[in-house]
């Protein structure tokens, strides 16, 4: 059987390409004929490829902007590698630019048995790819034989819908299957549009990425790892230097480059950055996914929130017990308070039973014999 996946994959976000890359998998190992459709929609593409011309200010020891250069070959590096990293680990369609040749993919040369929507924020209503139909599958016609899934799909921060809840409303309730991926997302769908819509973990929970992640010894010091973007704020830098000082770490960047970090890694590949993941010894991060591999490589970590990626990721630290490891606000005791072990006995004890559900519900939902749902 024939499965397509659409989502968001050719990015320069670690975590968007690896949740891509988990979804495949998962799907894959049950069996199934599966690749991701690759979709690259002009406005994401015109994004991602700014990215890499430009600069960013970075002041520090010496109070200088980084040489533009280096930063340009360092992100086309970056761009090079994620690319690579599609083509070489995940099966990926032809490529398409334009959201009117999708249609194609299911009724002639692919013939797909079902497309599988998510996961990632694709439904997100105001993101810089906006309301784009083609991730509620409205190239899979209610004529066609192929089936529609949704699996962890989000509608990220996105809370009311304006113009496009008519369309939504149609679209949803074609779904065989619907599944998303937090709190907020499954509020709108159970609200708006259908009440048999369930709640599942991300892809990259469902597997162990062992076969990617490079098989040789760390030989760097014991480091902090920062994985973050954009402004840090003062009273954020100091917090991060007093975690790496008190128990006697460097600090390693991942995410940006930022002066104050003792070694900055920029270009690396999906591989590498699990690498780096894998042996930090305390993690500080203000991604999603920076949070999710800190919790499946089992390491102290600290999430500083944004309110853009906050609820989200709120969402997932309530539910295995890690709230305190969300920090909003700085305090005098909060150094101290992150420093304390995470007991992950018992975060792994209540992950166990949600990720045997969210594998159960994919299994289920690609099940040849499943129908179209009923339940509006």
């Amino acid at each position: 059987m024939k499965v397509g996946i659409i989502t968001f994959h050719h990015t320069t976000n670690y975590g968007a390409t690896l949740q891509a890359y988990a979804l495949w998998e998962t799907i894959k190992k049950q069996g199934y004929k599966a690749e991701i459709i690759d979709y690259r929609p002009h406005e994401a593409v015109r994004h991602y490829q700014n990215k890499i011309f430009m600069p960013v200010e970075v002041k520090g020891r010496k109070n200088f902007l980084i040489n533009l250069s280096k930063y340009f070959i360092s992100g086309l590096k970056k761009y090079i590698r994620m690319r690579y990293f599609l083509i070489s680990k995940i099966k990926l369609s032809k490529k398409i630019l334009d959201r009117e040749d999708l249609p194609s993919l299911v009724e002639n040369e692919h013939g797909y048995d079902v497309v599988v929507a998510g996961s990632d924020q694709i439904w997100c209503t105001i993101s810089i790819r906006g309301f784009n139909p083609s991730y509620f599958l409205d190239f899979v016609t209610q004529t066609s034989k192929c089936r529609k899934v949704s699996y962890a799909a989000s509608f990220g921060p996105t809370t009311t819908l304006q113009n496009e809840r008519d369309s939504l409303s149609h679209l949803i309730k074609q779904f065989n299957s619907i599944s998303v991926r937090d709190s907020n997302s499954l509020n709108i769908v159970q609200n708006e549009f259908r009440s048999d819509a369930t709640k599942v973990l991300d892809p990259t929970f469902l597997t162990d990425f062992k076969t990617i992640i490079p098989n040789r010894k760390n030989k760097k010091p014991p480091y902090l790892l920062l994985y973050f973007e954009k402004k840090i704020l003062p009273e954020e830098e100091g917090f991060i230097k007093s975690i790496a000082d008190k128990i006697g770490l460097r600090i390693i960047s991942v995410g940006d480059p930022y002066s104050f970090a003792d070694e900055i890694l920029m270009g690396l590949g999906p591989d590498e950055w699990l690498f780096y993941f894998k042996h930090a010894s305390f993690i500080v991060t203000g991604f999603y996914h920076g949070t999710i591999f800190s919790i499946k490589f089992e390491k102290q970590f600290t999430t500083l929130a944004r309110e853009s990626k906050k609820n989200k990721t709120q969402d997932l630290l309530n539910m295995i017990g890690l709230t305190h490891r969300l920090v909003t606000q700085i305090e005098t005791d909060t150094v101290d308070e992150q420093l304390l072990d995470i007991d992950y006995r018992m975060v792994n004890d209540r992950l166990a039973p949600e990720i045997n559900k969210s594998k159960s519900y994919l299994l289920e939902a690609l099940a040849p014999e499943k129908k179209m749902a009923t339940k509006i």
